[in-house]
């Protein structure tokens, strides 16, 4: 996965989610199962915010775009 734009996982929790967050065990389990384009740094989580904008919510075509480069 290449690298972008890089935001501390609980920073991206609390601004991608108003009022209510997921917690942070479910967010570092999406992170562990791919459902958010994030990396392991040390032991922290970070999200790659260009990869999420990338996303089109659609999981085959989010697979042949990253296959593509896109």
């Amino acid at each position: 996965m290449a690298t972008g734009k890089l935001m501390d996982l609980d920073q991206w929790r609390r601004a991608r989610f108003a009022g209510d967050p997921p917690s942070e065990t479910t967010i570092r389990r999406w992170c562990r199962e791919g459902h958010v384009p994030a990396k392991k740094i040390g032991g922290t989580w970070f999200v790659d915010l260009d990869a999420e904008r990338r996303q089109t919510g659609n999981e085959l075509a989010d697979q042949v775009l990253g296959t593509m480069g896109v």
